[in-house]
C-alpha cells in the first residue's frame, strides 16, 4: 500500500469515527461540529502529516456565516440551472438534427410522398420538443422555489426567527429615502434584555436561547400586523415604527416593557424574570441609517444606566 492510499484509508477511518461520536453525543453533524470533532480525533492519532493537510485546507470545513453558506447554496443552484439549460439546448439541437434527416429523406422521395408521413414526422418533432421543454420547465420551477426558500432563510435569524441585521439596514434605508427633504413620522426603537449574562451564567446557554426566542415572540405579538422585528445583536432587538406619532411610539414601548416585566419564563422548574430596556430615536430630515441607529443605541445605553 503506497503512502497516498494509507492516508486516504486513515482519513476515511477518522471520518467514520467522527460521525459515530457525533451520533452518540446526539450532536447534529453540521460542518462546524464535524470539523471540530474530526480535528479532535485527528489530534489524538498524532499524525502530523494529516494535521498539516487539514489546516492547509481548513476552508473546506465551513465555519462561514449562515448568509455565506446560503450564498454558496444559491451559487450552486444557479450553476445547476445553467447545466440544465445547456443540457436542454443540446437535446433540442439533437432533436432538430435528427428530424431534419428524416425530412430530408422524405424530400428525396417526393415523387411518392405520403402526406401522412410528413404529418407524422412533424408530430414526432413537436412531441419531442414539447417533452424536452416540459422537463426544462419543471426543473426551472423547482430551482425557482429553492432559490426563494434560500432567499427567505438568508433574511431570517435562525434562532429567534426575527429578521436579521442585513434586512434591517435595507428596510431602514428604504424608509429613510422618503425623509431626505422633511421629517417623517418614523421612530427606531432598540430593545435590550437586562441582565442577560446572568441568565446564561445561572441557567446555561440553552436557557439564554429560549429567553431570546421568548422575547422575540413577545415583542412581535405586541406590534401591529406587518411591523417587522429585527435581531440587531446578541440580545438586542430593533423595531421600526413607521407612520406612527411619537406619543403612540412611546405607548407601544411602555406596553412592551410592561408585558415583558409581567411575564415569566419557566425553565427546568425555575422562573426566569425578564425585563427590557429601550432606546428610541425619532427621524429628522436627512438622517442616515448609521446616524439613527447610533442615536437609538445611545438612548438605550442611557436607559440601562437608569435601571
Amino acid at each position: 500500500m503506497n503512502q497516498s492510499n494509507h492516508i486516504s484509508k486513515l482519513v476515511f477511518t477518522i471520518a467514520e469515527e467522527t460521525f459515530n461520536k457525533l451520533r452518540v453525543l446526539d450532536i447534529p453533524p453540521y460542518p462546524k461540529y464535524y470539523h471540530d470533532m474530526f480535528i479532535e480525533i485527528l489530534e489524538q492519532t498524532g499524525n502530523s502529516e494529516i494535521l498539516d493537510l487539514s489546516k492547509k485546507h481548513s476552508y473546506l470545513f465551513s465555519n462561514a456565516s449562515q448568509e455565506e453558506m446560503i450564498s454558496e447554496s444559491c451559487f450552486g443552484l444557479v450553476k445547476k440551472g445553467l447545466e440544465e439549460f445547456v443540457k436542454t439546448n443540446d437535446n433540442l439541437k439533437f432533436i432538430s438534427d435528427e428530424t431534419a434527416i428524416n425530412i430530408d429523406a422524405i424530400k428525396k422521395d417526393y415523387t411518392r410522398i405520403d402526406t401522412n408521413d410528413v404529418l407524422h414526422a412533424f408530430d414526432l418533432f413537436q412531441n419531442k420538443i414539447f417533452q424536452e421543454l416540459q422537463a426544462a420547465d419543471e426543473t426551472i420551477g423547482k430551482l425557482k422555489l429553492e432559490v426563494e426558500r434560500l432567499k427567505r432563510e438568508s433574511n431570517i435569524d435562525p434562532l429567534t426567527k426575527a429578521h436579521n441585521r442585513r434586512v434591517l439596514v435595507k428596510d431602514l434605508e428604504e424608509v429613510l429615502s422618503f425623509g431626505k427633504e422633511k421629517d417623517i413620522d418614523m421612530h427606531l426603537v432598540m430593545f435590550d434584555a437586562d441582565d442577560f449574562k446572568h441568565i446564561n451564567d445561572s441557567f446555561g446557554h440553552i436557557a439564554g436561547d429560549k429567553t431570546l426566542i421568548f422575547l422575540s415572540k413577545l415583542i412581535q405579538n405586541s406590534l401591529r400586523r406587518g411591523t417587522r422585528i429585527y435581531r440587531y445583536g446578541g440580545e438586542e432587538f430593533v423595531v421600526i415604527l413607521n407612520r406612527t406619532s411619537r406619543e403612540e411610539a412611546n405607548k407601544i414601548i411602555e406596553r412592551i416593557l410592561k408585558e415583558t416585566s409581567d411575564s415569566k419564563l419557566l425553565y427546568k422548574n425555575h422562573d426566569i424574570h425578564l425585563t427590557l430596556s429601550a432606546g428610541i430615536c425619532s427621524h429628522k430630515q436627512n438622517m442616515s441609517a448609521d446616524e439613527i441607529l447610533e442615536k437609538a443605541d445611545k438612548a438605550l445605553y442611557e436607559a440601562k444606566k437608569k435601571r
